[in-house]
């Protein structure tokens, strides 16, 4: 739901990220609330958010909104250990 926002805003404000999440939130425009990111097992649900290009393993989520980085505007877990199929949880 946080990426389907994110694309929405780009979209609205014409190929600009928001400086930070919860600017989506605002007047409910395009999310409600920023949902809890789950890693069961390493860290509790959390709705936080770090905002950085890489994880941190502090649990929520991580946002990088660094302009000019390649991965502006992406979103992920964050969360360095794996899942119970062996797939890091950054890659959600």
């Amino acid at each position: 739901s946080i990426r389907s926002a994110l694309s929405i805003y780009y979209g609205d404000l014409e190929g600009q990220y928001p400086t930070d999440l919860a600017s989506l939130t605002i007047s409910g425009k395009y999310l409600g609330e920023i949902p809890k990111a789950k890693a069961p097992n390493y860290h509790t649900d959390a709705s936080t958010v770090q905002q950085a290009s890489s994880a941190n393993d502090a649990g929520g989520w991580t946002y990088n909104n660094i302009t000019g980085d390649s991965n502006q505007g992406s979103v992920f877990v964050n969360c360095t250990h794996t899942d119970t199929k062996s797939t890091v949880w950054t890659t959600y």
